[in-house]
Parts: structure tokens; sequence; C-alpha cells
């Protein structure tokens, strides 16, 4: 589907409860609360968490950010459908949209607000007009265009066939051909201000921990019972009761 901004339309698709979402990381808990700070924690309107549609791209992609990322993938499933900027093909507007300041901009140049430090020039933020137009909206599918060097750059180091079968490729408009990313707000709805989370506060979240697992052929197994969506470009889940609070660890 497509709603108006301004002068144009953008596409907006459904993420269906029960998708797989991935993530390597050594502080999951700022996934789905927020960067501690001195009050609490901190999420912002434009707080952004980026996830892999299978759990081997991410280990391969930052192999030289072994330390800062760690060799544990985080394995969320999203509790419910989501709506999200749709910056594939075949929208004619992609990740590199956010040069031209529009729906999206750099997350250089929206406001830190309680965040430690600003954002990513690289990264993609929504604008606050989008934000409070659409608060239902809680994140963006893209390519991101610095991927294709790290990848090459990991294939050459080598990557099985069978890890690639799990690479489902996208186009988008400004001729990327890579993985795409999913970049989620925590939150069912996204705030228009800054929010101050603290220890005992019971948060609505748009994904929830399903497992974590070590880098290893367990990965493998555990894939076996996913299911590709072409759709989506995302895995779900084939037995919904797999997603009740037993299995988290």
């Amino acid at each position: 589907m497509e709603v108006p901004y301004r002068r144009t339309k953008v596409m907006i698709k459904t993420i269906p409860k029960g998708t797989l979402l991935f993530r390597y990381t050594t502080t999951p808990e700022n996934d789905l609360r927020g960067i501690p700070i001195d009050e609490g924690r901190c999420v912002t309107p434009n707080f952004n968490v980026f996830f892999h549609p299978n759990p081997f791209i991410g280990y391969h992609l930052y192999e030289d950010y072994r330390k800062e990322i760690g060799d544990t993938v985080y394995i969320y499933v999203l509790t419910h459908d989501i709506k999200v900027l749709w910056l594939l093909e075949p929208s004619k507007y992609s990740r590199m949209t956010r040069k031209k300041k529009t729906f999206i901009k750099e997350c250089s140049r929206v406001p830190k607000g309680c965040m430690p430090r600003s954002g990513n020039s690289y990264d993609p933020c929504m604008s606050n007009t989008m934000i409070k137009k659409y608060p239902d909206v809680v994140g963006m599918i893209a390519l991101a265009p610095g991927d294709n060097k790290l990848i090459r750059k990991a294939e050459k180091r080598g990557i099985s066939q069978k890890v690639k079968s799990y690479f489902h490729k996208a186009r988008d408009s400004f001729g990327i051909h890579e993985v795409p990313e999913l970049i989620l707000h925590p939150f069912v709805k996204r705030p228009s201000t800054d929010m101050i989370i603290h220890e005992q506060d019971k948060l609505e979240n748009n994904y929830k921990l399903l497992k974590k697992m070590k880098y290893s052929e367990e990965l493998h197994s555990f894939m076996k019972k996913a299911v590709y969506d072409p759709k989506t470009y995302f895995y779900t889940y084939k037995s919904s009761a797999s997603t009740s609070e037993s299995e988290a660890p």
C-alpha cells in the first residue's frame, strides 16, 4: 500500500507476526529497553535496531567487528504484524533517499535527544513529520550501500554454499542488489518525544527474544524449522507454539 507524504506517496508494507529477526550484539537488553543513561534508559523517536533475515550474514559481514558484536546471535520474533517503510523495488525510494532530507534523513541530522551521542550519517531516520503522521509505521526495510563492500570481502574469505543459500537478495531504486535489513523501533507505537525507561516499566515491544545461539552447526538445525517468505525476504517460524514465553532463554 502507499500513504501520502507532502507531494509524494511512500510504500508501506506489513511484516507478519512470527517473522524471525537475527542480530549479533553484546548488549541485548538495549534492543528491548534502550541505551543506559544516568536517569535510566533512553529511547528516542528514531531509536533504530538493525536486524538481518538470517543468522549467518551478520557473522560474515561484520567479521572485522567481532569484538564489538560478539559471536552470539540473538533470535527475536515479531509479536504482531507491523508496518514498515518499503525502500526496495518497486518503490522509487531507497535508503539513499536520506540524503534528500525528505520523509527519511541522515540520522546525524535528527536531534540526539537523551542519547549519549548523535546518530550516524550513513543510517536512515524518519522525519518528525513522518513520525507524527504515521506513528504506527515502526521501521523500514532497506539495503545498506556499505554492506556491498563488506560482503565481497567476506566472500573472498570464504562463505559456504550452504550458508549462502539463505542469502536472498533484493534490489532498490539506487541499483543495489544485496540482502536487505529490517530497521525497527522497539516499541509498538513509535513515540514522538524522548522516553526515559526505568527498570520497573512494563513495555510493549514489537518483538521478543526467542533464542540466543553461538555461531555453530546448530543454527542450520534451527533454520530447518523456518519458512522463507519471498514477500518480505525474511523467515517465519513453522510452529506458533515455538514463540511462547517458555521457549525464551
